[in-house]
């Protein structure tokens, strides 16, 4: 807050008979130099009144402040952060506070000096003053008459005892150290009192009222309560320090259960605050000796200038040699942006220069989250449906308003939904129509999506679809015609939301999980290539003009799902395969099956035979060194005879470890179920897959940390230090990035209307199982008239990514009678479907897909 607005809120709220019952102190007055006459104007020629010369009373001093000063003199008033509120009441009043009119003791204090001085106030009128804290010295305050610091710098410089600080005055400690209670200790305790403080210390620091409820603040209470006596408040820069030592603390206490020789992943992603601070967030993924997977906050790094690859890359090194893992980490997952390819080649260059033994390069690897959204991306841009703003819009405009109806595009039907959105969402008299409207709870407001705000299409569709009615019947009552959604517009809503869903399932889940995800990555691509293919074929026989663009959209994001489906193939040592061959549901039969080539089975195999190798050669190392024969002395004459010739437990080799993991069945389990029970029976593949199922297929975690770190960087914090935002988020997701239950009241009291909304949306989407009508078989006949036929071909091979297509999608495309339902999503839920897999060469990346905003 402003200094001048706290000074008039100030002036205002207090009145000055708030301590009229406390004891007046008592002054001699000097009498004034100057003459006056009644009507207060000085006059040398006229006879002073004495019956009229009355001294300015001083206000009355309020109980929580402290009279200080050098020694036997208490004539100055002590100004610290606990008492502030009281003080600037008091001080205000005062013949110099009345004249400054704001608070001069609050606010940033840069300059070194500051923390030598205390700050205070004379009784008698309020001037300001400052407290040398080392020798008692009393300096003009540098906001009286705009002094500046250089007064205080020079005495701190110039006496030397100031310097040394042998003698603080004891008098000015002992006030500071009971200024904090020091009201509650003069005043008895009453519940009225008690409430008026809380309500207070609400009201004072801008917190919401569900403060109170909160289980840390309680606890916060039930700690002060135990204490034998009041316990000191520590200064905010105490506060910051142990702050700190906190995280230093927690983060070497985790990277403890990262087992010896074991490898880590990380995850890493660039994000600017509303403060335009820029950080890098990078997290670390490990399995710990009980095989939990392990996700834990490295380093949340402020930025200074432009964000190349080789800065970058310099911060990032830093970090990871700080936490002394440099030659540790396996995998770096980030999104598509250039400059990571950069910060992976500076990195592996350090990586090789260690000239580790059986060193495995560190491998980058794509977001998949971020790939799903550039394909969905592609989907909407070719349909205009992508939105343009950042924002939600909160002001209604005539203009543009009205859709071509002769022209039913798909953009048209999203514009009407958004338009209707913000003219409700506009006013606070439509806002209460638009509930009235509807009559069932929960009662629901319209969403609007965003550019930067992944599935925000999917959500704001969705909330109109579940409010048809209630948006028909408000159309209807404000005479909005122009922009009615008729029943065309719905279907096409209908389109989108079954076409979107896959889309909107699999970055949910990827962002929620916790869970182990890279064996997962080709189940993924499967699965979201059969949806598009399916919904391809069924559009294929559509005669209508949108539906035709629908189908071209779905072939523009197929073409970019491909494009990076084909670079798993680059990854080095094909680590996608190797991942999704440990996983027990899956093993190598998940490429043996008709939907791919028969020469891919033997290659992954050869290149899982290839990676183990190291591990085998650790292993064996491991086994000759404990299998040493101890000294005769060490062994008994009957330990001796008893021991067998031949060792029960035969010594297991990597190949034949190999094949008999690949030979037994498929298992239904976790992956790191099935390895914490089987690495006895599989040393050297359970040691593998430690490894590998720490890369994290997506960002997500970094994802759900910005979400709490935009829960710190509020606009009423404005003034934290990137340092400081730093160590808050280190604190609070060191090893969780998600905000617990118990905080999310806390939360949503500065989300927005329009937030809080789509956070209920999406979280009723991802707990329920989407059904969409099917379409009729009459429903082509509405719109037929508006486009002309024309030639539909069967999908080549080729254009079907050289994938087999089944059956039931094979059928005759000429008979247009014959309707069929829109896309079946039930394959998302059921077991994996597998691709044939393509041939890799896939056109180059287009620059969009860099500049593709990601939040």
């Amino acid at each position: 807050m402003l200094q001048s607005q706290a000074s008039s809120q100030f002036s205002d709220q207090y009145p000055s008979s708030a301590f009229e019952d406390n004891p007046r102190d008592t002054f001699s007055f000097f009498t004034s130099d100057g003459l006056f006459n009644l009507d207060g104007r000085e006059t040398p020629t006229s006879t002073p009144n004495v019956n009229l010369l009355r001294p300015a009373i001083p206000p009355v001093i309020p109980e929580t402040l402290e009279r200080v000063s050098p020694p036997k003199r208490k004539n100055y008033i002590l100004w610290t952060e606990m008492a502030n509120e009281d003080f600037i009441v008091w001080w205000l009043k005062t013949e110099y506070g009345s004249k400054m009119k704001r608070n001069i003791f609050e606010g940033r204090r840069n300059a070194e000096c500051w923390d030598h001085f205390y700050q205070v106030a004379t009784i008698q009128d309020g001037s300001p003053k400052v407290i040398c804290k080392n020798y008692d010295h009393i300096l003009a305050h540098p906001a009286d008459k705009r002094r500046g610091t250089s007064t205080m710098n020079r005495h701190y410089s110039q006496v030397g005892a100031c310097r040394r600080g042998p003698t603080q005055s004891q008098d000015i400690r002992k006030a500071i150290k009971n200024g904090a209670y020091l009201s509650s200790r003069k005043a008895s305790f009453t519940p009225q009192a008690w409430m008026e403080r809380l309500i207070t210390f609400i009201a004072a620091s801008r917190l919401p009222f569900q403060l109170i409820e909160h289980p840390k603040f309680r606890a916060l209470l039930e700690m002060a309560r135990l204490a034998p006596c009041f316990p000191e408040i520590p200064t905010a820069t105490t506060v910051r320090r142990h702050l700190q030592e906190i995280v230093e603390e927690r983060q070497y206490t985790l990277l403890q259960k990262l087992p010896n020789s074991a490898k880590l992943s990380i995850a890493l992603d660039c994000w600017t605050s509303p403060f335009r601070q820029a950080f890098m967030a990078i997290t670390g993924y490990f399995i710990d000796q009980e095989w939990n997977y392990r996700e834990l906050l490295l380093g949340f790094e402020p930025l200074q200038g432009s964000h190349t690859g080789a800065y970058l890359s310099t911060v990032l090194l830093d970090l990871l040699e700080k936490h002394r893992i440099t030659k540790r980490v396996l995998t770096i997952t980030t999104d598509n942006a250039s400059n990571n390819g950069t910060l992976l080649g500076s990195l592996q260059e350090v990586v090789e220069s260690l000239q580790l033994p059986s060193s495995i390069p560190v491998i980058r690897i794509p977001c998949i989250a971020h790939v799903i959204q550039l394909s969905l991306k592609e989907l909407l841009g070719q349909m205009d449906a992508n939105p343009g703003n950042e924002r939600e819009e909160i002001e209604w405009t005539e203009k543009g308003h009205i859709a071509r109806q002769e022209n039913r595009k798909i953009v048209d039907t999203l514009n009407k939904v958004r338009k209707v959105a913000v003219y409700i969402n506009k006013s606070p008299q439509r806002r209460e129509s638009f509930i009235r409207l509807q009559t069932k709870e929960p009662k629901l407001m319209p969403i609007q999506d965003v550019r930067t705000r992944w599935n925000s299409t999917f959500l704001m569709l969705r909330r109109a679809r579940r409010l048809q009615s209630a948006f028909d019947d408000f159309c209807v009552q404000f005479n909005l015609a122009d922009v009615k959604i008729d029943r065309d517009e719905w279907r096409q809503v209908d389109y989108l939301l079954s076409i979107t869903y896959p889309f909107f399932k699999f970055t949910s889940s990827l962002s929620a999980t916790t869970d182990v995800t890279i064996h997962n990555v080709f189940s993924i691509y499967n699965a979201l290539f059969t949806h598009i293919d399916k919904a391809k074929v069924q559009l294929a026989r559509k005669k209508v003009g949108w539906k035709r663009v629908m189908k071209s959209a779905l072939d523009r994001a197929r073409d970019k799902l491909t494009e990076y489906y084909g670079k798993t193939d680059d990854i080095p040592g094909d680590l996608y395969a190797i991942a999704t061959i440990l996983g027990p549901r899956n093993k190598l039969e998940f490429f043996t099956t008709s939907e791919w080539e028969p020469h891919w089975g033997p290659r992954y195999k050869q290149s899982l035979e290839a990676y183990i190798q190291p591990y085998r050669q650790r292993y064996e190392e491991a086994q000759s060194t404990s299998t040493l024969q101890p000294t005769i002395q060490d062994v008994s004459d009957i330990d001796i005879l008893l021991r067998p010739t031949v060792s029960l437990q035969s010594n297991v080799t990597a190949p034949d470890e190999l094949t008999r993991y690949l030979r037994s069945s498929t298992v239904e389990a976790t992956p790191l179920v099935f390895w914490k029970e089987h690495q006895n029976e599989y040393p050297i593949l359970a040691s593998l897959a430690r490894d590998i199922l720490t890369t994290p297929a997506s960002g997500s975690g970094v994802e759900r940390l910005f979400n709490s770190a935009r829960d710190i960087c509020h606009y009423r914090r404005g003034s934290l230090k990137p340092q400081t935002i730093k160590e808050l988020i280190l604190f609070m997701c060191t090893t969780k990035f998600d905000v617990e239950s118990e905080q999310l009241a806390l939360v949503d009291e500065y989300l927005s209307t329009q937030e809080k909304q789509a956070k209920k949306e999406q979280k009723d989407a991802q707990k329920k199982e989407e059904q969409f009508d099917p379409i009729s078989d009459n429903e082509e006949d509405l719109s037929t008239t508006e486009d002309s036929a024309e030639t539909i071909q069967l999908p080549s091979a080729r254009a079907l990514g050289k994938r087999r297509a089944t059956p039931d999608q094979l059928f005759e495309l000429d008979d247009d009678d014959d309707e069929v339902p829109l896309p079946d999503n039930s394959h998302l839920e059921e077991g994996r479907t597998t691709q044939r897999r393509s041939s890799g060469r896939v056109p180059k990346r287009l620059r969009q897909d860099e500049d593709f905003v990601y939040l």
